[in-house]
């Protein structure tokens, strides 16, 4: 009985005090949930080196599409999603968004143009970053030493650089021998007056009319001496080294993928370039007043190497005046033989200079991506850049200029639209170059590449593709899909 009774006093007493458990969680305050750990600050650092490294890739001639991906790769590598990027031909927009808020900062973008040997080491850099995540500071200071490195080619280099460019233009488009002189000329003092516009801003501001000033009054000021009776021939090859080709091309390139505001801008700077160059074209035929009679062009040419030997000469005088790589002429020739292998063949399946064009931009993309696989092979914009060199002769519409305000002759809107539909006629062949290489959706020719040439071999995984100046960011949008995180690149 004593056994039995001692049983139920412990029931009873778990019972109470399960009851008195429960009471006490009822009524018992609930407890106060830990705060949420505060998200750690993006570092100040790498806000610096996204946003310098945004400004040195538009000073290479990318597109600000091309830009934003990569600065958006970039701050993944950093673990730094929480940043976010608008990228302007003038400037590079950070946007800084967690929980507590958010935060905007700029750095503007001048409108020089980076040196191609500038550029390879640019691409080498990021190549780096992505490869093994350095501190920023630490690459933000190679970064400086990049854009901050001097002159590598002396002076007397500079200057034949561009007078062999101006006549390798020359033999492209007027191959004849009676203008040689005038191209060994007038390309000589337009260097000058590049090199004297380095140095005094006043001068460098109205650069363009200067330029075309001095070259329409020696070009018909001596017309028999240097242009063989014919000085029109002169004028474009002479003033190829100021022609806004890239921008215009990359500003048609922006418009056609959306974005607006950067395609705009890069379409009005090209414009106004050009108008101020016809300008000074305009200023030289005054100050001459009457004009001596203009010979027919001559019937005969250099032959059909003439253009060939002018491709050369464009590679040899663009590496030279432009700082190229050392071992990079090669691969350039290849990308500019290539490009010019199409134009003639555009030309010559009856579509005239617009089918040339398309045909040269669409080929050079993939070749240029051919180029970068070699370990000994510049990043692809460094190879890619000087095709646009050849294959804008948007300059022509300037003559088109001059004659349609001095002469009121229709042929030269003619002229001026041609010279439009050209640059339209290389971006749009960029564009579907750039599709055929940068396209993950479904097999295409960077796909086949991997199949014969095997596993990747180049150095330059992070430049790769530079010169496809749409992705497939890019292409998404302009067939109306969107990704997660691509709203600040279609408000361009």
């Amino acid at each position: 009985m004593t056994r039995g009774l001692y049983g139920a006093t412990r029931k009873a007493a778990g019972s109470v005090d399960r009851w008195l458990r429960r009471v006490n969680a009822e009524t018992a305050a609930p407890p106060e949930e830990a705060p949420e750990p505060e998200e750690p600050p993006v570092s100040r650092d790498l806000l610096d080196l996204l946003r310098h490294l945004g400004v040195a890739l538009i000073r290479s001639g990318e597109t600000t599409n091309r830009v934003q991906d990569m600065l958006d790769d970039l701050a993944r590598r950093y673990d730094a999603d929480e940043v976010h990027f608008f990228v302007l031909p003038t400037g590079v927009f950070v946007r800084v968004q967690d929980s507590r808020g958010s935060a905007v900062d700029l750095l503007e973008a001048n409108s020089d143009t980076l040196r191609l040997d500038q550029i390879a080491a640019l691409y080498r850099l990021i190549d780096d970053i992505k490869a093994h995540v350095p501190p920023p500071a630490q690459a933000t200071t190679a970064l400086a030493r990049i854009l901050t490195s001097p002159q590598p080619t002396p002076v007397w280099r500079l200057l034949l650089g561009n007078v062999v460019l101006t006549v390798g233009l020359g033999l492209m488009l007027n191959p004849t021998s009676n203008a040689l002189l005038g191209y060994l000329v007038l390309g000589l003092v337009v260097q000058l007056l590049l090199m004297a516009a380095d140095r005094w801003r006043l001068l460098s501001t109205g650069l363009p009319v200067v330029a075309g000033a001095v070259v329409t009054l020696l070009s018909f000021g001596f017309p028999n001496a240097l242009g063989g009776g014919n000085p029109s021939q002169l004028l474009i090859p002479s003033v190829s080294s100021m022609l806004p080709g890239s921008a215009l091309t990359n500003g048609s390139i922006e418009l056609a993928t959306g974005s607006m505001v950067a395609g705009a801008s890069r379409t009005i700077y090209g414009f106004n370039k050009l108008l101020l160059l016809a300008f000074g074209i305009l200023i030289g035929l005054q100050l001459l007043g009457s004009l001596p009679p203009v010979k027919p062009p001559s019937a005969g040419g250099l032959g059909w190497w003439a253009p060939v030997l002018g491709v050369l000469l464009i590679g040899l005088g663009h590496s030279w005046r432009a700082s190229a790589p050392k071992r990079s002429l090669g691969w350039l020739l290849i990308v500019l033989y290539a490009a010019f292998c199409g134009q003639q063949l555009g030309q010559q399946l009856h579509g005239g200079g617009l089918l040339g064009s398309f045909l040269g931009g669409m080929i050079a993309v993939p070749v240029a991506y051919l180029v970068q696989r070699s370990k000994d092979a510049p990043p692809t914009q460094v190879v890619f850049l000087p095709a646009f060199w050849m294959l804008v002769p948007g300059g022509m519409g300037l003559t088109g200029v001059s004659e349609l305000v001095t002469k009121n002759d229709p042929n030269g809107l003619h002229v001026i639209v041609n010279a439009v539909l050209t640059v339209l006629a290389i971006a749009m062949g960029v564009l579907v170059g750039s599709g055929l290489v940068s396209s993950t959706r479904r097999p295409r020719l960077e796909h086949l590449v991997e199949d014969w040439l095997g596993p990747e071999t180049g150095r330059h995984a992070a430049g790769g593709r530079a010169a496809a100046a749409v992705i497939e960011a890019e292409t998404q949008r302009t067939t109306g899909s969107s990704e997660p995180g691509s709203a600040s690149q279609s408000s361009q």
